[in-house]
């Protein structure tokens, strides 16, 4: 049988999702390894590079392994194949704000725009630069100052999707692993942090039919939404570094743990 360990680190935000992935591991009587990450540090990990290795942690964790590229799988993560241009793709005309403009930071700040103009914005790739939201104009405008003065993830070369800000429902994260939703929770509604377990069965389906229309890798996350014309794709994550709000984590650590050692 194929060995399989987990690397986790343990100095993250969201300190439940870590606990719970390392009791469920545990409980899976899996290999864990436990990191500290120091924050934008580019040092790979010390961990064997010997069977199989999945990782869990924060983007430069997740960035470090994926250069490193020593560890199979690693992380599921192809910058490419998560990258706006390909979500819409793959989705289509089911990709929420799938018609957003393209620009550098630097390009919309240099445009001529009323300070109350209101934008949604995300990086159009999966880095996590900054979270995606709606800003104003007049939000944006100390952004060009600053970011060409930092040495941070986040620059005026940095590209970004926008769009026209959309009114979203409920809002519920999914759990893909080789095409199959394992699990899911809601996470927002209306525009706020609303996390429980109740997620429709229509909800599943939805999420089942975009994986089998495009999947950015073979472990994933994807988000739904409802709007006025039915559900979108909200965007996809790479599970290594994502959330997981109400999601049951058990059945994560099982499912990929079974994924990897079968691949």
């Amino acid at each position: 049988m194929n060995r399989v360990r987990w690397a986790v680190q343990t100095n993250l935000g969201s300190a439940d999702d870590v606990e719970k992935l390392c009791l469920s591991l545990e409980r899976l009587d899996v290999e864990l390894v436990k990191l500290r990450v120091i924050p934008f540090d580019d040092t790979p990990p010390d961990v064997a590079t010997d069977g199989r290795t999945v990782f869990y942690g924060s983007t430069t964790l997740m960035k470090n392994v994926a250069r490193d590229g020593r560890w199979t799988p690693g992380v599921f993560f192809d910058e490419a194949r998560f990258s706006f241009e390909a979500l819409r793709a793959g989705y289509g005309s089911m990709l929420l704000n799938g018609a957003s403009e393209l620009l550098t930071v630097g390009e919309l700040l240099a445009r001529d725009c009323a300070p109350e103009a209101e934008f949604f914005l995300r990086p159009a790739g999966d880095l996590k630069e900054f979270a995606g939201r709606v800003h104003t104009f007049a939000e944006l405008a100390p952004w060009r100052d600053g970011l060409a003065s930092t040495n941070g993830p986040l620059g005026l070369d940095t590209r970004v999707q926008v769009a026209e800000p959309r009114a979203l429902g409920r809002e519920w994260r999914t759990v893909v692993v080789d095409g199959a939703v394992v699990t899911a929770s809601q996470y927002r509604s209306s525009g706020r942090l609303k996390v429980t377990g109740d997620v429709p069965d229509a909800v599943l389906r939805f999420a089942t039919e975009m994986a089998a229309r495009y999947q950015p890798a073979p472990v994933f996350v994807l988000d739904v939404g409802e709007v006025d014309e039915g559900l979108r794709v909200i965007e996809t994550n790479c599970f290594n570094s994502a959330g997981f709000y109400w999601c049951d984590l058990y059945e994560i650590a099982r499912r990929v743990t079974a994924f990897v050692r079968s691949h």
